[in-house]
């Protein structure tokens, strides 16, 4: 069975990565270069903390591949710095996480035990010991190895399903495949309509920026901030990036982030704020900016994974879908080898 792929990001990438161990023949597409869209940047959170306790359990069973990821690439791929959950969220994501059976902890105030870098904070606080920081380049780095000379880069303008195989329509000339799962980000969007599949369209802005520890040996938790203590309607996600290196991405107010506002004036802004935000709120941390990562996301989408199929293809979505990598991309190979519907856990 061939199989194309078409996006090269963590996800199209986790899809090739187990279709070859399954046997598969696979070639993945990709109009840029691996890993350069929504995949990209240094680092980002893992944690099998969500509202949800099927997503719990599917964080769960990325974790285990996760660790045979590591194995395989010689290098370990996921930190092991924690992660907490602060805001209203934690009481529920604590029961969803105790109905899945994983270990976590619930505490009712924000201590210094905790390594916040933060003076005070309204409790109560998620403690997931299973979280920790994702290095985004080494995960590139083993499934780009691991996949050699299959990525192709072509730009996919059509995709022509028939009742058991796929023409597909590229700037190289057309492929006849058995199947196609589609991860193309903002791609996916017209190759989905093209089938009458209908994906969001809505985006946001969105920017991550990246600060320097005071003190460059502290190895604080990843933390997710849902309090909005700083400002009403702002909350965050924080994590190392690097020795010494602390990233922070604002959630703004969705008119804020809106897509019709343009990136410059939307980054412009979430730059004063989130410097503001250092100074103000958080300890430990010098408020000089030393990178920017820009993407565009799906607005309002939250946790989860969304698939859709028409046919022998597959169209796969969502945001915040790093961490569940190694299990989507396992769950999509399985379901083009066996010709089943993917089957994904609920969102959030």
């Amino acid at each position: 069975m061939r199989t194309a792929v078409i996006g090269a990001g963590v996800v199209g990438l986790s899809t090739a990565y187990a279709l070859l161990r399954h046997g598969s023949e696979v070639v993945v597409f990709e109009t840029g270069a691996p890993m350069a869209a929504r995949s990209t940047g240094s680092s980002r959170i893992f944690r099998l903390a969500h509202g949800d306790s099927g997503l719990v359990a599917y964080a769960a069973a990325a974790a285990g591949l996760w660790a045979d990821w590591t194995h395989r690439a010689g290098n370990r791929l996921v930190g092991q710095q924690t992660t907490v959950v602060t805001g209203p969220s934690a009481t529920a994501w604590a029961d969803a996480m105790a109905d899945a059976g994983v270990d976590h902890s619930l505490v009712d105030e924000v201590e210094p035990s905790l390594g916040l870098p933060v003076s005070t904070l309204p409790g109560p606080a998620l403690v997931d010991p299973a979280g920790g920081v994702i290095d985004a380049p080494a995960t590139g780095r083993f499934l780009r190895a691991a996949i050699g000379n299959r990525v192709r880069k072509e730009h996919i303008h059509r995709i022509e399903p028939h009742d058991d195989w796929v023409t597909v329509h590229g700037s190289g000339g057309t492929h006849e495949v058995d199947r196609v799962v589609v991860a193309a980000g903002r791609g996916s969007l017209d190759l989905a309509a093209q089938m009458d599949l209908y994906l969001p369209t809505e985006l946001s802005h969105h920017v991550r920026f990246t600060f320097r520890l005071k003190d460059p040996d502290a190895v604080p938790p990843c933390w997710l901030d849902g309090t909005q203590s700083w400002r009403e309607g702002i909350t965050s996600y924080q994590h190392l990036s690097g020795q010494g290196l602390w990233s922070i991405g604002l959630n703004l107010p969705p008119d804020d982030e809106a897509w019709e506002r343009g990136r410059d004036v939307v980054v412009a802004e979430s730059r004063e704020l989130v410097r503001t935000y250092v100074r103000e709120a958080l300890v430990g941390v010098a408020d000089e900016i030393v990178e920017e990562v820009n993407c565009d996301a799906p607005a309002l989408l939250g946790d989860g994974v969304h698939v859709a199929t028409m046919g022998p293809v597959t169209v796969v979505w969502g945001a915040n879908l790093f961490k569940h990598a190694p299990a989507i991309g396992q769950t999509l190979a399985n379901a083009a080898i066996h010709d089943t519907s993917p089957q994904v856990p609920r969102s959030e």
